[in-house]
């Protein structure tokens, strides 16, 4: 059984993954590209010597592409509630180190 598959890419062309993932290795303009990208990728993870399995080609399937749902405004309060929690456990940090004397 062959470790990579080539599927279509949700962007453009044809992607190589692993089996079972969701996430591609390597894009390519065409799926003879890509097919011939798996074979040399399945070689080279293969340590029998034998002959390479088949590399399976799923039309009916696209890889994930790059998350194109990003809120400016979910992200935003999502940085600003990070650097609330710095600048806290600074504050926390230095009190610490002025009730012990630690820093002197």
């Amino acid at each position: 059984m062959s470790k990579f598959e080539v599927v279509r890419s949700d962007v453009e062309g044809w992607d190589v993954r692993r089996v079972g993932e969701a996430q591609a290795l390597s894009n390519y303009a065409t799926r003879e590209l890509a097919e011939e990208a798996a074979r040399k990728q399945q070689h080279a993870e293969d340590n029998s010597g034998g002959d390479a399995d088949a590399i399976d080609v799923r039309q009916d399937v696209f890889s994930e592409g790059p998350e194109e749902d990003l809120n400016p405004k979910k992200t935003f309060l999502g940085m600003g509630a990070v650097m609330l929690a710095v600048i806290a456990l600074i504050v926390i940090i230095g009190l610490v180190l002025a009730l012990t004397d630690f820093a002197v």
